[in-house]
């Protein structure tokens, strides 16, 4: 059964993906940390996950169609699967992007949009006039082109938050990004024991912090300057900017800050961010 990594662009997935695949496959004793970690925990919709199973798809719908049989035939396997995934919780003509069926849990990290738009717009190299677009957007899909059609329908920031949010399963945890930065230990901890109630993992108090430290965000971006990153498309940004939380109060002009708090006022609201 699946178990997602659910979140907006720019969230913090990429740090939770690490810190859980530093605490659930490697083995301190003979492994040393390495960012290829990651791939334990593979995006959902991708082209190769979807060749692997031998479903090659021409165009958009295809994908739709093919969203519940890859995983089907991921949860073949009849082990816990962990997937990342920006996809909007949605369906697209009557194709639902997942169901209870399929998965056991969802781990569903949020960020401030204000600081989202920030990091989005340096990650896809656009201004944040054109950013702001893509982030109130319902129709904004991610990296469909040609050569990778198995794109994700993103949405706007509210439509995300609000789609996994929804979704009626019995098991789900929703978690904000500042509170990883400000409290990470006990944020973390938090994560573990939502994992031990679904799979029964164990909890070990000295291996979460060991974690924290491994993938702090000076540590990833060190190991990134020295050997690159898998997922970072841009050669110029690197993927692990910053980290940090409230850079909207001296990026952002009052206007669009203003229009950001306006156009997602009740969920900025519900989540305490004003």
């Amino acid at each position: 059964m699946i178990i997602w990594l659910a979140s907006y662009p720019k969230s913090g997935n990429t740090w939770l993906r690490l810190f859980l695949c530093s605490y659930l496959f490697l083995d301190s004793k003979t492994k040393s940390f390495s960012l290829d970690l990651i791939k334990n925990i593979p995006s959902f919709p991708n082209k190769k996950l979807f060749a692997a199973h031998g479903i090659k798809p021409k165009n958009f719908e295809d994908v739709a169609k093919s969203w519940l049989i890859i995983q089907k035939k991921i949860n073949s396997n009849n082990k816990v699967n962990f997937l990342k995934t920006h996809h909007s919780y949605v369906t697209l003509n009557q194709y639902s992007f997942t169901n209870k069926e399929n998965t056991i849990g969802a781990i569903h990290l949020v960020r401030d949009p204000r600081d989202v738009l920030i990091s989005y717009s340096k990650h896809m190299n656009k201004t944040v006039d054109e950013t702001l677009k893509l982030i109130t957007a319902n129709n904004h899909v991610g990296y469909l082109d040609d050569t990778n059609i198995t794109g994700d329908i993103r949405g706007s920031w509210s439509l995300h938050y609000n789609t996994w949010k929804n979704f009626n399963l019995k098991e789900k945890i929703i978690i904000r990004y500042e509170d990883l930065i400000n409290k990470p230990y006990e944020n973390f901890h938090k994560i573990i024991l939502y994992l031990n109630k679904l799979i029964k993992i164990k909890i070990d108090e000295k291996k979460i912090k060991r974690c924290i430290e491994l993938t702090n965000f000076e540590n990833l971006k060190k190991i990134e300057n020295l050997n690159g990153f898998v997922e970072g498309n841009n050669k110029n940004v690197p993927f692990f900017n910053t980290g940090k939380y409230e850079q909207w109060k001296n990026c952002l002009d009052k206007k669009i800050i203003s229009k950001i708090n306006r156009e997602f006022e009740n969920e900025m609201r519900e989540l305490k961010y004003i």
